[in-house]
């Protein structure tokens, strides 16, 4: 398009609509590519969740078994203590 030139209306038109295309077909792209990075970013997330739950889940079992053996050995004191004052 030349400086200073006159459009028609009708030419106005048409540059207005495929301008509103590339507008529309831009906002697509966006919104598609938000989706994906949202996608990935819960994915990511649900991963990590995984991974700390598992986590957790493998701390509590061992502080289960430090807790039974804690508890064995006071068990075992206490059963030494016993025979100790019952022979002396």
């Amino acid at each position: 398009m030349k400086k200073n030139s006159v459009i028609t209306p009708n030419e106005f038109e048409e540059q207005l609509s495929h301008l509103q295309e590339k507008f529309s077909l831009l906002e697509r792209r966006l919104s598609i590519k938000t989706d994906e990075i949202v996608f990935n970013m819960a994915v990511s997330h649900r991963k990590d969740i995984d991974e700390l739950k598992n986590e957790v889940f493998s701390l509590r079992d061992e502080l289960r078994k430090i807790k039974r053996e804690r508890r064995y050995e006071y068990m075992g004191k206490v059963a030494q203590q016993a025979r100790r004052r019952s022979v002396g």
